[in-house]
């Protein structure tokens, strides 16, 4: 990811609350905020988690994958097609759990690359693995933290740091999306800066104008078998979260777009540089070399949100590959999170 990737009205919604929800079992008919930002397990009849992916239509009951459950199975991103064909799993995986750090609950989603000597599964510190974490904060879900192999380690913080006190208002900052989600573009501006640290709180902040809707996407997907690995194409029920770095659309230089389907988390992301007054040099050049990948297929009624907009970068995590060995987030060992506690 970018180093400006991700991630905002009033009050925390704690472990204690949520914490019962992840453990959950619903049917695929009910849906709150988390049931987008999370990804789930499948369940059989008796409750336990079964190897089924959640677009199989035999998943009838699930419920939110936690951080220590082991994985049955990891998203990975599409391959370049005109890349080495020793990767054709792609080239990262990212998996969206629930985990209790601090007396909060996390949305903690993994960056892990497996390619150039980096093991999948391990966090390879230094080398471009990383991850993002998401709060729920009252009605507003919120990205407070991201690591890449470009910006590191990064705080999103926004205005309530210089709240009296010791006070959670501080990650009110990078907006998803505000509940209920609608069916229509909803918007919201969001003040911001980057920080180093968990306890920083910037002297100025940047405006984010933010515009977010529920809608059905249909994405290309390929599942990856014991014995062969099948192509298909899913219908999902998907929040889009567009983050535009500037207060308006005509006016931004970057726009990042997100979208969180129900029941597997954050299924793709896309960074657009606004040709007209980007300062990226290199945006034109990056945009004719993704189209050139087939990693980021066009989806329908998401192209750019202008003329001059170019789509610079993008990951599409729906190759599905079941896990045969036991694993899980946890596993994982990603250290930055230990600013949260324990």
């Amino acid at each position: 990811m970018k180093t400006t990737t991700f991630l905002a009205a009033l009050l925390l919604v704690q472990g204690p609350l949520l914490g019962g929800t992840a453990g959950y079992a619903q049917a695929p008919g009910q849906a709150g905020p988390l049931d987008f930002l999370v990804q789930s397990v499948c369940l059989d009849p008796a409750g336990k988690p079964t190897s089924t992916l959640p677009v199989d239509p035999a998943c009838t009951t699930r419920r939110l994958q936690r951080s220590d459950d082991p994985a049955p199975y990891r998203k990975h991103d599409w391959p370049n097609v005109l890349g080495d064909p020793a990767t054709p799993h792609g080239y990262q995986a990212s998996d969206s759990v629930t985990m209790q750090r601090g007396g909060r609950t996390l949305v903690v989603q993994t960056f892990d690359f497996g390619t150039n000597g980096r093991t999948f599964g391990t966090f390879d510190g230094g080398r471009g693995d990383g991850g993002q974490v998401a709060l729920i904060l009252g009605d507003w879900s919120s990205f407070v933290l991201t690591e890449d192999g470009g910006g590191g380690v990064q705080w999103f913080i926004g205005e309530g740091c210089r709240s009296a006190g010791p006070s959670d208002r501080r990650f009110l900052s990078w907006l998803i999306f505000r509940e209920p989600v609608a069916g229509t573009w909803q918007d919201g501006m969001a003040r911001l800066n980057i920080a180093p640290n968990i306890e920083s709180c910037p002297r100025r902040f940047n405006d984010a104008y933010t515009r977010y809707r529920r809608d059905a996407v249909e994405f290309p997907f390929r599942i990856v078998g014991p014995a062969r690995v099948r192509d298909e194409r899913h219908r999902l029920d998907v929040v889009v979260s567009e983050h535009y770095g500037g207060s308006d659309i005509p006016s931004a230089d970057h726009l990042e777009r997100f979208f969180f389907a129900r029941g597997l988390g954050m299924v793709r992301w896309e960074r657009w540089a606004n040709g007209k007054i980007t300062r990226d040099r290199q945006a034109a050049a990056m945009a004719t070399a993704l189209a050139q990948t087939a990693r980021c297929p066009a989806l329908k009624d998401y192209g750019a949100p202008g003329r001059d907009w170019l789509l610079a970068d993008c990951r599409t995590w729906t190759v599905m590959i079941p896990q045969n060995r036991p694993w899980s987030v946890d596993d994982y060992g990603w250290r930055a999170l230990q600013a949260f506690g324990r």
